[in-house]
C-alpha cells in the first residue's frame, strides 16, 4: 500500500506539523479559515461566519486543493455530472426497482383503464365533475340495496418489505349508508376482510363517520380510528409505509391534518397482487345511490417483479 502524508499512522510516524494539520479538524473563524493553503487541510470546522463560511458548518477541503465543500448540509445542485451529487441518470440506474405511478392523466381517469367489478347493479361512469371540468372516475351503486362498484389497477407488483407510499384525491358525495375503502392491495369492500398484506384507508358509516385505516401483515389485520371526520368536499390522502422502523407503521395525513400513525399488523414482507397495486371500493347498506369519485392516484415503490 502506497499512502501519501495523510496516510495511516503506524508506531514509527513522525507527527510531524505537516501531518497533524492533514490529520487533525481545524477551527477557527471562516476568513481565516478560507485563507489556509487548501493542499495542507482535509477538514475544517468554521467558528465565525467569514470568508463565504458559515458557522458550525464543516468544510472538506477538494482533492485539487481548490475549494472547500460543505459537508455540513448538501448545497444546491443539479445532478447534471460526477462533481455536482452525481448524474441524474446514474441515480434512476442505481434504484432502477423505484417505481413512480402517477394516476393522473386523462387517459388514467378512464374506467376502461381499470380491471372493474360490479356487483348488485353498481356502475360506474367517465365524467366531468361540477362546475369546474375536473375529470373523475365517479362509482355508484345506484338504488339498490347492497350494491357495490370496485375499481382495480393492475401493474408491477409492490415489495411490502421496502418504504412506499400512496395517496389519492376523491369525493364522497354522500356521507351515510355506505362503506368504502381505497389504498394498496386491498380487498374487495364486498368480500370478507382479509390477512392478505395491503395498507388502505376506508370508511363504514354503520361505525362511524371517520377515516379509518386498515392494515393487514400477511397473518393478522387491524383497523385503527384516525379521528378525522370524512366530509363530502374533495380530499387529499396520503399513506406512508414504514415497514423498516421498530415498531413498523403507516402514517396518515388526511387534507391538511396532522399525521396519524398506525403500528399494528404493518405489512413488512410480501408483495402485492398484479392485477390489485390500488383499489377504490364503494357499496351501500340503504337501497339509494352512493357515490364517490376519483380524481387521481399514486403510488411510489420498489418493485417486487421482474423487473432489474
Amino acid at each position: 500500500m502506497v499512502f501519501g502524508l495523510a496516510g495511516p499512522w503506524t508506531d514509527q510516524t513522525d507527527g510531524s506539523v505537516a501531518k497533524l494539520n492533514l490529520m487533525m479538524v481545524i477551527s477557527g473563524p471562516g476568513a481565516d479559515l478560507a485563507a489556509l493553503p487548501k493542499s495542507q487541510h482535509v477538514l475544517m470546522k468554521c467558528t465565525l461566519d467569514g470568508g463565504g463560511l458559515v458557522k458550525d458548518h464543516v468544510y472538506q477541503t477538494s482533492t485539487d486543493a481548490t475549494s472547500l465543500i460543505d459537508v455540513t448540509g448538501i448545497a444546491s445542485h443539479t445532478h447534471s455530472s460526477n462533481a455536482t451529487g452525481g448524474t441524474l441518470v446514474d441515480i434512476f440506474r442505481g434504484n432502477s426497482k423505484l417505481n413512480d405511478l402517477s394516476l393522473t392523466r386523462t387517459t388514467d381517469l378512464k374506467k376502461a383503464s381499470w380491471i372493474e367489478t360490479a356487483f348488485t347493479g353498481g356502475t360506474a361512469e367517465d365524467t366531468i365533475d361540477g362546475t369546474t371540468g375536473e375529470r373523475s372516475i365517479r362509482l355508484r351503486t345506484n338504488a339498490t340495496l347492497a350494491a357495490a362498484y370496485t375499481l382495480q389497477y393492475p401493474h408491477l407488483k409492490l415489495d411490502f418489505s421496502k418504504r412506499s407510499f400512496f395517496q389519492c384525491k376523491v369525493r364522497i358525495e354522500t356521507l351515510s349508508s355506505l362503506a368504502l375503502r381505497t389504498g394498496v392491495n386491498g380487498d374487495l369492500v364486498t368480500a370478507v376482510d382479509s390477512n392478505t398484506a395491503k395498507y388502505n384507508i376506508e370508511v363504514c358509516t354503520a361505525t362511524n363517520n371517520n377515516w379509518q385505516v386498515r392494515t393487514a401483515s400477511g397473518t393478522n389485520k387491524s383497523m385503527s380510528d384516525t379521528g378525522t371526520l370524512a366530509t363530502t368536499n374533495r380530499t387529499g390522502i396520503k399513506l406512508e409505509h414504514y415497514p423498516d422502523l421498530a415498531p413498523p407503521v403507516v402514517d396518515t395525513y388526511i387534507g391538511t391534518g396532522t399525521v396519524f400513525q398506525k403500528s399494528g399488523d404493518v405489512p413488512i414482507t410480501g408483495a402485492s397482487a398484479d392485477n390489485n397495486l390500488v383499489i377504490h371500493s364503494i357499496k351501500n347498506s340503504v337501497a339509494a345511490d352512493r357515490v364517490y369519485h376519483l380524481y387521481g392516484a399514486r403510488v411510489v415503490y420498489y418493485v417486487s417483479d421482474t423487473w432489474v
